[in-house]
């Protein structure tokens, strides 16, 4: 993935959509006064370790989509994931990522490729900021 995703808890989507403020299309939210567009795939952000196990992978603080989870050999099971040894409290949500029509990534600067665009991260911060 992108440089530019970011990582969206599942309460603050739910908030959102009850104020009016993003619309959901399948994978795709869409930031309604703003018209941005942003590509939605299931994830989790690793909060603590539960089980004693330690965090030998090191997946506290981190971020990581299902296929990822998956790939790791770990199973995840509503806000856990079960690792080796280790079991996991998460934070369910989702990693979006800038869209443009047609469905391709963008940064909004032609030639960018996976660099950082500012303006789109500040949208989503105000959104974040003004929903508290």
């Amino acid at each position: 993935m992108g440089s530019n995703r970011v990582f969206l808890p599942q309460d603050a989507l739910d908030r959102w959509m009850s104020e009016q403020r993003i619309s959901v299309d399948g994978d795709i939210m869409t930031l309604l006064k703003e018209g941005m567009r942003f590509r939605l795939k299931t994830a989790m952000r690793f909060v603590s370790e539960v089980a004693g196990g330690g965090d030998g992978a090191q997946l506290i603080g981190k971020v990581k989509d299902v296929d990822q989870i998956s790939a790791l050999g770990a199973e995840h099971c509503a806000d856990s994931v079960v690792f080796g040894e280790s079991a996991y409290q998460v934070i369910e949500g989702f990693v979006g990522e800038p869209v443009t029509t047609a469905g391709a990534r963008t940064t909004g600067r032609p030639g960018a490729g996976k660099e950082k665009n500012p303006a789109e991260l500040d949208l989503l911060a105000q959104l974040f900021l003004s929903s508290r």
